[in-house]
């Protein structure tokens, strides 16, 4: 999904309503091979200038690698957001006005290929020469019974912010990689710089929590036969629940105040919460994406020289906790009739030298496991910890078709860590929060 500082990365699962039932089987092996006069291709959001500059460079270099397509006219369509399931919806079910190539956010693309919307670009992806080096979480994402139907173009992922003169200040020699670590330098820097919080744990924080859910070898929900098996209340899920509420409830390291708050304050503000106080140098450690660096300079600079990153740990280490990975995906069209030319100019959009470009001017992260392990991050303090965390990421069930109801409204998981930092008693509010999330998952609605 679009990662933008409002959203935070929510990411929902858009289903086309009332589109064809099953996967679209088509390939570019059986298009036409013939030079289409136009390409089209949607991109999600605004024609801001930089990105505007960027489409027409692959453009430039699409023409320039392929003979074959260099008199093919490449015209770009920006789709609000907000408007690409109907977008999509009106062009699957008339056969008309639709791209040839899509944008999607990386939670549309299972529930749109297995709609039909998207070609099956299987032999493509295996032909690639860069296919093998797409990270493999964020490739199995786009795959739908067993055939790939996008690939993965740039993601975000969070991590924890914290400030290398404290840490140094606090004795604390290296990133923790164990939850024991973490609460322990927490409790380390609160020491040496009285009046601070140590880690921030907003209740409301569903994209932070389900990286201790998954760091400690627990799922959300896991899907069997087309069906939602809710598993907050299994050991190692509740081992993540307990040790994030625990921040604030028993370890004391996150003031009371994160609590019914996200990390940008109470719900629908844009500050005043963990974010600003990090900023301002009330909170010793953040968790957040790279995303936020332009808010937090923009909230003060006085700390942003000594600001860096580490991935969310797990339970032992030394691997990070898995991250929700958000970002977008490139898909071919099933009713495109230009499916090779389509791929050809994916495959360059995507490539990870063109990657790269993209996201580094957009705050995010290529989805090639070379490129997060180069030294292309490594020199930089703030998003070194974020290309590690971007190495280990899960998505499912943040993808289902009704996650947005479980999370954006219906609020299960915040609602159960709200309750549960105020004292409610673990085993029933978990289980509670797990026969809602079950139920909304599968029908759509908490009563079933």
């Amino acid at each position: 999904m679009k990662l933008t500082r409002s959203a935070a990365a929510l990411g929902a699962a858009a289903l086309l309503a009332g589109a064809a039932a099953g996967c679209g089987s088509s390939s570019s092996s059986s298009s036409s091979s013939a030079a289409p006069a136009k390409l089209v291709v949607w991109r999600m959001g605004s024609s801001v200038p930089s990105q505007v500059t960027w489409m027409n460079g692959i453009v430039a270099q699409f023409h320039k690698k392929y003979p074959q397509y260099a008199k093919t006219k490449v015209v770009v369509d920006w789709i609000p957001w907000g408007n690409r399931v109907t977008d999509w919806t009106n062009a699957l079910t008339s056969g008309k006005g639709g791209p040839d190539i899509t944008e999607l956010g990386n939670t549309d693309t299972p529930g749109i290929a297995s709609q039909g919307a998207l070609a099956n670009i299987s032999s493509n992806v295996k032909a690639w020469s860069y296919g093998s080096g797409i990270i493999p979480g964020n490739l199995a994402n786009d795959t739908v019974n067993g055939q790939t139907y996008a690939v993965p173009w740039f993601g975000g992922v969070r991590g924890i912010w914290y400030r290398k003169d404290q840490f140094t200040r606090a004795g604390i020699s290296a990133a923790p990689t164990t939850w024991a670590q973490l609460v322990s330098d927490a409790k380390a820097l609160q020491k040496k710089f009285p009046g601070t919080f140590g880690l921030g744990a907003p209740s409301n924080y569903t994209n932070a929590i389900v990286s201790f859910i998954w760091g400690a070898g627990g799922q959300v929900a896991t899907q069997s036969g087309g069906k939602w098996t809710a598993t907050l209340n299994t050991p190692a899920s509740e081992a993540g629940i307990k040790f994030y509420a625990g921040l604030n409830l028993t370890q004391h390291v996150s003031p009371s105040k994160y609590i019914g708050q996200t990390e940008l304050g109470a719900p629908g503000a844009t500050s005043g919460g963990s974010d600003e106080d990090f900023a301002l140098g009330k909170l010793d450690m953040y968790i957040d994406g790279p995303w936020a660096q332009a808010e937090l300079t923009a909230v003060s600079k006085k700390y942003a020289a000594d600001w860096a990153s580490f991935p969310i740990p797990s339970t032992s280490g030394p691997n990070p906790a898995p991250a929700f990975s958000g970002g977008s995906d490139l898909g071919v069209w099933v009713k495109s009739k230009s499916q090779q030319a389509d791929w050809a100019l994916v495959s360059l959009m995507d490539s990870p030298v063109n990657a790269t470009t993209f996201a580094n001017s957009a705050g995010f992260f290529p989805q090639f496991t070379a490129q997060l392990k180069g030294g292309a991050y490594a020199g930089n303090p703030v998003m070194a910890g974020f290309a590690k965390a971007a190495a280990y990421t899960q998505i499912a069930p943040l993808n289902s078709k009704n996650w947005a109801t479980a999370d954006a409204t219906d609020a299960i998981i915040p609602t159960m860590m709200k309750s549960l930092m105020q004292g409610a008693n673990f085993s029933a509010t978990v289980n509670k929060a797990n026969t809602e999330l079950q139920n909304v998952l599968n029908t759509g609605s908490a009563t079933g």
